[in-house]
């Protein structure tokens, strides 16, 4: 970090009680929440505007490294072009090791059925603009299709600028946020799986959702992700 970011205080004098050793302390308390480097870097300099009341008076500059375990995640997003690949597509999912996020609800009821367990859809009420979550046991997270992913995407973005948006999907309970912690934070390993299959409701005209935005989103967030580091694999179907 610069010089900058012990002493930062509002006053003209500096604020001997922020030393090295008292910045150190505030990053071992919040680094076991198990947030990203590039969020803990975030938290030290907004605190430092914090302590300076919005006007540095000193450039304040930090870069956290952080070592960690592999951690493999797994995304199905959308059904297969062909039906009869349907069984391989669940098959080569549910065969890899880590979590796995299913994002769709006609996907879902595919899950369902070669899991052979009941889906239980969403019936809670949507959580700033998204709908609710679903279940279905052997899954991690079941969410809604385009509209979830829509925001991972604009969070993903985000991230990779400016940052601004992390406290919202830091604590965020919607499905988008859920979504971002495991990717952005958790994973360092991610696999697509992406269905090709065309939803007859998605090409009316008059609707925003139709299946070009769906591989944009796939394309998009594949390389935001990839930005941030990740391996990132994509397997279209």
């Amino acid at each position: 970090m610069s010089d900058g970011c012990p002493h930062a205080s509002a006053e003209e004098a500096y604020n001997m009680n922020w030393t090295r050793k008292d910045i150190i302390e505030f990053m071992e308390t919040i680094s076991l929440a198990g947030y990203t480097a590039k969020t803990l870097s975030t938290m030290l300099v907004d605190e430092c505007w914090k302590l300076y009341g919005g006007e540095p008076r000193d450039d304040a500059t930090a870069c956290v490294i952080a070592i960690r375990k592999r951690e493999p995640m797994n995304i199905l997003f959308g059904p297969p072009s062909d039906p009869d690949d349907a069984e391989r597509m669940m098959n080569l999912f549910f065969s890899k090791e880590g979590k796995h996020i299913i994002c769709g609800g006609t996907t879902a009821s595919i899950a369902a059925k070669h899991l052979q367990v009941p889906l239980h859809p969403g019936t809670g009420e949507m959580i700033g603009g998204i709908p609710p979550t679903s279940e279905l046991e052997g899954v991690d997270l079941v969410t809604e299709g385009v509209i979830t992913m829509s925001r991972v995407v604009e969070y993903a973005h985000d991230f990779i600028d400016e940052n601004a948006q992390y406290e919202t999907w830091s604590y965020g309970r919607d499905d988008a946020s859920m979504i971002c912690r495991l990717l952005f934070e958790e994973a360092t390993d991610i696999n697509f799986y992406v269905g090709r299959a065309v939803n007859p409701a998605h090409q009316d005209p008059n609707l925003p959702i139709n299946f070009h935005i769906k591989m944009r989103l796939v394309d998009e967030l594949s390389a935001a992700l990839r930005t941030m580091g990740k391996r990132v694999k994509v397997s279209y179907f």
